[in-house]
């Protein structure tokens, strides 16, 4: 028999929403009653484990709301990142009566005849279209043992994690910490651990990696009007190359919905993609110009302005993406202010939707809308930290707001094998494990540290209390993240081992120029150098930082080559080659110093091809070599000359070269310091673009 298709009025819909709303509030308020029972529910001794663990959230998770594991005597978010573990104070409410329980069952039973009266059809309620649309089918999803259920959503919630409402905010909402992880698997009631959903994400990447091939077979690939040679010519160098940076993009859902018009595919982020890795292809048909260099991606940026005033009318996981793209690849091109601009939208747009707390609560969601949204909100805490250094500018997006942990569930590009294919010429390397997810994982870490580093060094005009200890402390972060690197991803390039892949080459030197950024303020004469004491400790840190960073610089180039290494590794040869001059104004044109200034000036200049931005920062090296009389022309290494040791430097020539006029330990240095002097030098770390505020 053929059932008609019953149209379910919305006023009607809403009182279904409405009734299963008290459903719950009558469960909640039922097993609260029966708390002071001594029963043991079959859930909590499934998930019981033999750690110790408390009873109340710590006050930081809590602060925060995050999940808190509460293990003891810390909780893991509190070790990760070194704060003290203090339960929460937990606000004791009024049990529910017998009465209270007897009054809502009857409203219930009210709400339930009013609709049977109302439809004259059976009491189960009925699912609207829109809600059917929302729910992935099995030709979609997979089989559907295992899976994780899916509540029917609001089309304008699908994105949504968190709606991010203030304190002062009519529509904010105050759980008070205590948020718990639920993951509700087929349908009964059961819950997945982590490393369950881990497990599954896994798998369905792997899944949808096939369905790729199967759907560009079938035609169902929308390219927006480019030709499926191209585009996927041009998706392989995004995957390959720009992908592993900050893992913007997730490749499982913006193919998958590619193929299906899905909300986590959009035309503004596949031209976006498009325009950044052009310039990488050596394709005629991406060129205004075959020519000219600056043209790579012309087409797919007009394309971009077409589509972005729609895309802002409404915050979307996909146009976050598309602008955290666009920002990182302006930025290279020089084209600051856009790359600025298209950043901060990013950013509000993650606020909007309310992404920067953890979703891991929401039943709603599958393991890999989790995984996108942490990637997306952690992608963007990174490239809002680098940005302010290249600008100068104060960070947009501040720890405090931040309430995911870097932990992520999908792990099939851990071990992916990588190659070289957005590197053309490169045929001897072997390949390696991508490792993409530790590498990532390491770098939401360390860029934790960079936000103190900015905020505490640089950001603070004003005279910088306790010194010392802020260096005592930031270089213990820094060190013990170091110690703390996963083996898989650990590096050292004096070793002739195997080289990894470039995004954990890029992941290194970040560590060394975060070294460099930390210590060379303590040398500069600026305000931050006001116990001289410090000044040979952090200029030896400097230079072996210098020295780490440029021993990644060649292997990074004997490997790859940095035609086509990306605009951060230029900014650590950049800082490293600071450092590097100096050295050479005192060790001599022979020095080992003078080679590894000639290395960063010779990569400068080889990356500038791809990314012209990179021309700004050659050319201030250049300037302050001539400042200081370095030449480098003709010089052959003394290896003698770099068994120098700090105490036969010349210091207070050092402190000079960065602008101050008075000797290291004067009277006239300390006053000017302590009174707040900020001469900055001409080769600027923090800023180097010129941009302040």
């Amino acid at each position: 028999m053929t059932m008609s298709r019953v149209t379910v009025p919305r006023w009607q819909s809403c009182a279904i929403a409405g009734l299963g709303r008290i459903l719950r509030m009558c469960l909640s308020l039922m097993s609260s009653a029966g708390a002071a029972m001594p029963s043991i529910s079959p859930s909590r001794s499934r998930s019981a484990s033999p750690q110790r663990r408390r009873k109340q959230a710590c006050q930081y998770c809590s602060k925060r709301k995050m999940k808190c594991d509460l293990r003891e005597p810390k909780c893991t978010n509190c070790e990760e990142q070194g704060k003290d573990c203090i339960p929460a104070e937990r606000r004791l409410r009024a049990r529910p009566t017998h009465g209270r329980i007897e009054e809502l069952e009857r409203e219930v039973e009210r709400l339930q005849a009013e609709l049977r009266r109302t439809q004259g059809i059976p009491s189960a309620p009925s699912i609207s279209p829109t809600q059917l649309d929302m729910t992935r089918s099995v030709d979609a999803s997979g089989p559907t043992s295992g899976a994780v259920s899916i509540a029917p959503m609001d089309p304008t919630l699908w994105h949504r994690g968190r709606v991010d409402h203030g304190p002062t905010s009519a529509l904010f909402e105050d759980d008070g910490g205590h948020l718990e992880t639920r993951y509700v698997i087929d349908g009964l009631g059961s819950e997945a651990s982590e490393g369950e959903l881990r497990e599954k994400a896994t798998a369905q990447c792997a899944a949808e990696r096939h369905l790729e091939v199967m759907n560009l077979a079938a035609g169902k690939l929308d390219f927006d009007g480019v030709p499926a040679d191209l585009a996927m010519h041009l998706l392989a160098l995004h995957w390959n190359r720009q992908h592993f940076a900050f893992l913007i993009s997730y490749r499982p859902l913006f193919m998958r919905d590619m193929a299906c018009q899905g909300p986590y595919f959009s035309k503004l982020l596949l031209n976006a993609i498009f325009f950044s890795v052009s310039k990488f292809s050596d394709r005629p048909e991406v060129y205004d110009d075959p020519l000219d260099q600056k043209t790579a991606g012309s087409r797919f940026m007009r394309r971009v302005k077409e589509l972005l005033g729609a895309a802002l009318d409404q915050s979307s996981i996909p146009t976050i993406q598309a602008m955290l793209l666009l920002s990182s690849s302006l930025f290279a091109i020089g084209h600051q202010s856009a790359a600025w601009l298209y950043s901060g939208i990013a950013i509000r747009m993650i606020f909007d939707l309310g992404l920067n707390y953890d979703s891991s609560n929401q039943t709603s969601l599958l393991p890999e809308e989790i995984e996108i949204r942490r990637r997306v909100v952690w992608a963007s805490y990174i490239s809002d930290k680098i940005i302010s250094l290249y600008q100068g500018r104060s960070v947009s997006f501040e720890q405090d707001r931040l309430h995911v942990p870097p932990r992520f569930l999908d792990r099939y590009e851990e071990q992916e094998l990588w190659t070289p294919f957005a590197f053309p010429g490169i045929h001897r390397y072997p390949g390696a494990p991508a490792r993409a997810i530790s590498t990532f994982t390491a770098l939401c870490r360390l860029s934790l540290i960079m936000e103190r580093i900015i905020t505490d060094i640089y950001a603070d005009r004003g005279p910088l209390h306790r010194p010392a200890q802020h260096l005592r402390c930031l270089t213990e972060s820094l060190d013990r993240w170091k110690q703390e690197m996963p083996a898989e991803i650990a590096f050292d390039p004096t070793s002739d081992g195997p080289v990894p892949p470039p995004h954990v080459l890029s992941l290194h030197s970040v560590y060394y120029t975060l070294v460099t950024l930390l210590h060379r303020p303590f040398v500069e004469g600026g305000m931050h150098a006001i116990s001289p004491e410090l000044v040979p400790i952090s200029w030896a840190r400097c230079e072996s930082a210098a020295k780490g960073a440029t021993d990644i610089l060649t292997r990074y180039r004997q490997t790859f080559t940095l035609a086509r290494a990306p605009y951060l590794i230029s900014y650590t040869t950049y800082v490293a080659a600071t450092i590097h001059a100096r050295m050479v104004s005192q060790r001599g044109p022979g020095s080992e110093s003078a080679r590894l200034l000639a290395v960063c000036l010779e990569g400068l200049r080889e990356n500038s091809a791809t990314n012209p931005g990179v021309s700004k920062m050659y050319n201030t090296i250049n300037r302050v070599m001539d400042r200081l009389g370095v030449r480098l022309e003709g010089s052959e290494i003394d290896s003698e000359a770099y068994q120098m040791v700090n105490d036969e430097l010349d210091l207070t020539a050092i402190i000079r070269s960065f602008g101050a006029e008075h000797p290291l330990g004067s009277n006239d240095l300390i006053q000017d310091m302590s009174n707040g002097f900020d001469q900055s030098p001409l080769d600027n770390l923090y800023g180097f673009l010129g941009f302040t505020g």
